[in-house]
């Protein structure tokens, strides 16, 4: 019988290391010594944090927490959606914005088709022109007017995913894990030991502290101490799928009580990249993400200013640079690479904390022995790098199809991106009236609800449907097989009109999302 791995040494803390803490401590308990090193002079990166909807059931449930045991620790509030403003072509001045929801849940089959493709049919040969967003879901309406997902008394009404302050999430999850028996030390890297193999033999420190462990896992951010630096494994660079590089961020303040609290992150389109604006009580986190390659510094800086109406003088900026790619491999020897020092998107679609707990799960999935068989590093590598490829179609899928060219940025986004053939192949499917992405199970819904699955898809037809159709990008015709269906397409209409009914029924009885955060967080009025 092989020896089994019995200590693990974290380096980094934050949302990465804190997470990754806490959820091999719940999986292998006291088996498993744990230690966290975190510099305390290191710089934490992040302005609000927005989320996908699967954190709740892949992360905080495996550590049995429900939504009220950690959300007033915080600062959460609830994303249903991102709204998408000025995508489309710039507005002339003293023209309105102009904007379309990405929102989340699958769109409900009719027949087993998806209700998106009778929408695009009632588009394309009836000349309807309601926006899929209005048409497919129930909920666009209710966020317009900034109503929760959630009943007065809890009760789930809509697909949602979370804000939060990611510097309290890691705060939160340190203080849960040390008291799972986690050991924290606070100190700097200074030299990392080798083996004769290559692999990690110790960690030195500063202060004098040394750190031996079978397996040692990176979350030293952008710098990649561990698996770039010590073990010299490549970062594959993909500034040429995307070109943002930059951002600057900042609080907002906000006044709630007048204005309310959107349920929804907002991506606002701007003129050499898009600024994130994700609010929680009392305020929102903003940041201005830009390819330094078409905007300097100051540009940036003064057209987020701008756009805030702040004072120069008195915001308090943070300034970023990031790498856009992943490692060539995540798990190279006895590392593992988790969050920054593995793999980084901007984060247009909030993909930054999917990928920390994702890769965990995996890691959990692929647990190795001392004798670390390359069968299970190399599918967790497999495993990672399909997940990251995968979402960066995605997310530059929303560069090319927007008719935004009102800037060398923009027009050099439709014309000069790097395209993978995975990508090249969803969008002539989306085009041909074909769904996108079909599921690997005859039932849609089910598909969506195992991670397992999902996490080889992530990106459902929905998702691809919803931002096609909200940047009015239209298939060239309408699924053929429907001409053949009339009893469907008729049974999709009914589906149209009980879903207008829905959406009345819920604006009658959902708090305001305001209201519904002051008593989950036990905010006096």
């Amino acid at each position: 019988m092989k020896e089994r791995i019995q200590s693990v040494v974290i380096l980094g803390g934050g949302s990465a290391g804190w997470m990754t803490a806490s959820y091999l401590s719940k999986a292998f308990g006291d088996q498993l010594q744990i230690t966290l090193i975190e510099a305390d002079t290191i710089p934490k990166i992040g302005v609000g944090e927005a989320t996908i909807p699967n954190l709740q059931r892949v992360f905080f449930d495996f550590l049995g927490l429900r939504e009220e045991d950690w959300m007033p620790h915080c600062n959460a509030s609830f994303k249903a959606a991102i709204k998408f403003v000025n995508w489309r072509k710039a507005p002339q001045e003293g023209e309105p914005d102009n904007y379309f929801y990405h929102l989340f849940g699958q769109v409900p089959d009719c027949d087993n088709v998806p209700l998106s493709h009778y929408w695009a049919r009632r588009m394309l040969e009836d000349g309807d022109h309601e926006e899929m967003a209005y048409a497919c879901y129930d909920k666009a309406p209710l966020l317009d007017a900034k109503l929760s997902p959630r009943m007065q008394d809890g009760t789930r009404k809509m697909s949602y995913a979370w804000h939060f302050d990611a510097n309290l999430v890691a705060a939160f999850l340190r203080k849960l894990a040390v008291g799972w028996g986690v050991r924290h030390v606070v100190d700097e890297l200074d030299n990392v030991e080798l083996k004769p193999d290559g692999s990690i033999q110790a960690l030195t420190m500063r202060k004098g502290g040394r750190y031996e462990a079978d397996l040692f896992v990176d979350c030293s951010g952008f710098r990649g101490l561990l698996i770039n630096q010590a073990l010299k494994e490549p970062f594959i660079d993909m500034s040429d799928y995307l070109f943002c590089d930059s951002a600057i961020a900042s609080n907002i303040p906000h006044d709630d009580e007048r204005f309310g609290v959107e349920p929804f992150t907002s991506s606002i389109a701007m003129r050499h990249g898009w600024t994130w604006k994700i609010p929680m009580l009392g305020r929102f986190g903003s940041g201005y993400v830009y390819s330094s390659k078409f905007a300097s510094e100051d540009e940036a800086t003064e057209d987020f200013i701008k756009l805030w109406n702040l004072d120069p003088n008195k915001a308090k900026l943070n300034k970023i640079r990031f790498r856009t790619g992943r490692n060539r491999r995540a798990w190279v020897k006895n590392c593992v690479s988790i969050g920054l020092s593995s793999c980084f998107l901007e984060p247009l679609e909030s993909t930054g904390l999917y990928f920390i707990y994702a890769a965990i799960y995996q890691l959990v999935k692929h647990f190795p022995d001392k004798s670390f068989n390359p069968t299970l590093i190399n599918r967790f590598n497999e495993e990672i790098e399909g997940m990251f490829d995968d979402s960066r179609d995605f997310i530059q899928s929303h560069y090319l199809i927007t008719s935004r060219d009102d800037t060398e940025f923009w027009r050099a986004n439709k014309h000069e991106l790097k395209i993978s053939d995975a990508l090249k192949h969803k969008l002539e499917t989306y085009k041909a009236g074909l769904v996108v992405c079909p599921p690997l199970t005859t039932n849609e819904s089910s598909y969506y609800n195992n991670f397992e699955m999902e996490f080889r898809n992530f990106w459902t037809n929905s998702n691809y449907y919803c931002m096609f159709a909200g940047m009015n990008w239209l298939p060239d015709q309408a699924l053929p097989k429907l001409a053949y269906r009339p009893e469907a397409v008729k049974k999709a209409n009914a589906m149209f009109a009980q879903l207008k009914k829905q959406t009345a029924e819920l604006g009658t009885s959902l708090p305001s999302t305001y209201d519904y955060l002051k008593m989950l967080h036990g905010v006096t009025i």
